[in-house]
């Protein structure tokens, strides 16, 4: 089904996933699916590895999930790959039966410092976009940083691409992981205003370790979250993240969200302890 009809009903539950770095290790995600399909999400997307690698694997994953009966919303790049190249895969995705991709330029890989399109290949996401709505039917999404996407000047420059983007033809938006929900808030208001009408889906991401704060994310926190991680107390550190997440979900929907997509690091208990806490557990999904 297209995720803009089931946005349009909202709200939408939704999980990512990454896959292993070693073919070998897809079992292990397997096993994750198994227990994530009890929980009957909306979708889940599957990102790429790093750089745009393991496309072969990318799509066997999304078949998996189909296979299971979960819609899957497969994430593609514009890392490394000519139009050619990308025309090829998007042939065997619409072949497979997918109907759902998420759009985007993808970081660059492992090594560089800045991303470098590809001489016959798209330089932004925008332009990837326009190239699948011009050839296909996929509903496509994107995504959306709610404090300025890093290579972004100034924040109205980051709008401006936004909004571009949604011209192009993106049905929906996923946002980047954020912890202040005011900001989330606060960027809506200024879509909303600069004529951006489509789905503005938060994405929550569960920290359940101090060593995510090991780098610099470029984000804001809201006062004591942050404080509130020992370092030294695994088990405490780790329920004080659950308990943030599950309370910034329930005011997220509180306030009226479309949805909630949650970056759960492959991780099921995850996912199953937050949809406990959000009343979706044993709850009949659309």
């Amino acid at each position: 089904m297209s995720l803009a009809a089931l946005y349009a009903r909202g709200p939408v539950f939704s999980l990512e996933v990454f896959p292993p770095k070693r073919e070998g290790d897809v079992d292990a995600l397997y096993r994750v699916f198994d227990e994530l399909a009890p929980l009957r999400p909306d979708y889940i997307s599957v990102t790429y590895g790093a750089g745009g690698s393991n496309v072969g694997l990318h799509f066997e994953i999304t078949k998996r999930l189909m296979q299971l009966g979960i819609t899957p919303l497969p994430h593609f790049t514009c890392v490394g790959q000519s139009r050619d190249q990308i025309r090829e895969q998007l042939d065997r995705l619409a072949a497979a039966g997918v109907k759902n991709i998420l759009a985007l330029r993808g970081d660059p890989p492992k090594g560089e410092t800045g991303f470098k399109p590809h001489p016959q290949g798209f330089a932004y996401a925008s332009e990837l976009v326009a190239f699948i709505r011009s050839r296909y039917d996929f509903c496509v999404g994107a995504a959306y940083y709610p404090e300025k996407h890093p290579d972004a000047p100034d924040a109205a420059s980051d709008l401006a691409a936004l909004k571009i983007k949604v011209d192009a033809g993106a049905d929906f938006l996923n946002s980047q992981m954020f912890f202040d929900n005011a900001a989330y808030f606060a960027f809506v208001a200024k879509a909303r205003a600069a004529g951006i009408k489509v789905p503005l889906v938060p994405a929550v991401y569960p920290v359940i370790s101090a060593r995510f704060f090991n780098r610099e994310w470029g984000i804001s926190f809201p006062a004591g979250f942050r404080e509130g991680f020992s370092g030294t107390d695994a088990a405490a550190d780790h329920e004080h993240g659950l308990a943030f997440a599950s309370e910034q979900c329930r005011a997220l929907l509180r306030a009226g969200v479309p949805g909630l997509h949650l970056y759960i690091m492959n991780r099921a208990d995850t996912a199953a302890r937050l949809w406990k806490d959000l009343g979706l557990a044993g709850a009949a999904r659309a």
